[in-house]
């Protein structure tokens, strides 16, 4: 009898409290004493927990058992497993002179939602909306210093995607040029002399690749052209291998695409006939 006279004057007061209806007062009560959900995601389960501690404080603390109805409906259906939306203005009255700034705030959730905060950090998502639709309650009682806007703003941070760490790209650290004879794949005593100088380099650089690019001059159709500079690439290639250069080597052929000198079609050019060895790191 005790608990019960207990529980109607707790009841009564809060109907007198903050006009609260005897449904208010039950739904607060119904989410006071319900347990933690096995249905839903990390998300509406985190979503449920939240909504259940604003409503207690708001109904305990605040005495405003209306507003505390609110967020215990919300936080209800969330532990069903519903994705409950943040708090819509035309339900608040709101001064025109803060609804910008609220307008922005949740524009931003909802976009770290779509970008996946929900799934990426349930947690701090659920915080947020909560927070957010506490600072929208407390901006309609002409609170502009809300405290629940400062856990907003402190927990809005966490939402934000972080962008993937870029690796440095390689560096160019060493290049050596080996050249040709005209209409030739095969090395001369000058292009293994080079090559050696190569393999000497590799050792004490370490590169952590080596780029090998085929080239010709420009006598010839470019498919004959390919094909050569592809052969003097391989040709590089194949010798540094036999030289214990160990490092990856990344060959590739150009045939007369990247012309050292500038020359027109069809025209004999030492310095285009050549491969460009490069030490990356």
């Amino acid at each position: 009898m005790k608990s019960l006279r207990l529980a109607t004057i707790i009841g009564m007061t809060a109907l007198a409290t903050a006009c609260a209806t005897p449904w208010d007062v039950a739904e607060v009560n119904e989410i006071t004493a319900a347990p933690a959900p096995t249905v839903g995601s990390a998300f509406t389960k985190a979503l449920f927990a939240e909504y259940k501690a604003y409503a207690i404080h708001e109904a305990k603390d605040e005495f405003e058992w209306d507003d505390a109805a609110i967020f215990a409906r919300k936080g209800l259906r969330a532990a069903t497993g519903e994705m409950v939306a943040p708090e819509e203005f035309a339900n608040w009255d709101v001064p025109a002179a803060r609804v910008k700034e609220l307008t922005d705030a949740r524009a931003r959730l909802v976009g770290y939602f779509g970008n996946g905060a929900r799934e990426r950090v349930p947690a701090a998502a659920a915080k947020a909306q909560v927070m957010f639709d506490c600072w929208v309650e407390e901006e309609h009682e002409g609170d502009t210093t809300s405290d629940c806007r400062a856990a907003f703003l402190k927990v809005e941070p966490e939402l934000m995607v972080k962008p993937a760490p870029v690796a440095a790209a390689p560096k160019i650290v060493k290049t050596f040029i080996v050249y040709f004879d005209f209409n030739k794949a095969t090395l001369t005593k000058q292009a293994m002399k080079t090559l050696k100088e190569v393999a000497v380099a590799s050792g004490e650089v370490k590169p952590t690749s080596i780029y090998v690019a085929g080239h010709t001059d420009t006598v010839g159709n470019n498919a004959y052209n390919d094909k050569l500079s592809a052969k003097r690439a391989k040709a590089v290639g194949d010798a540094l291998a036999k030289m214990k250069v160990v490092t990856k080597l990344d060959q590739k052929s150009f045939g007369e695409a990247k012309l050292a000198v500038p020359t027109k079609d069809n025209m004999k050019e030492g310095k285009n006939r050549r491969v460009e060895i490069s030490f990356e790191k």
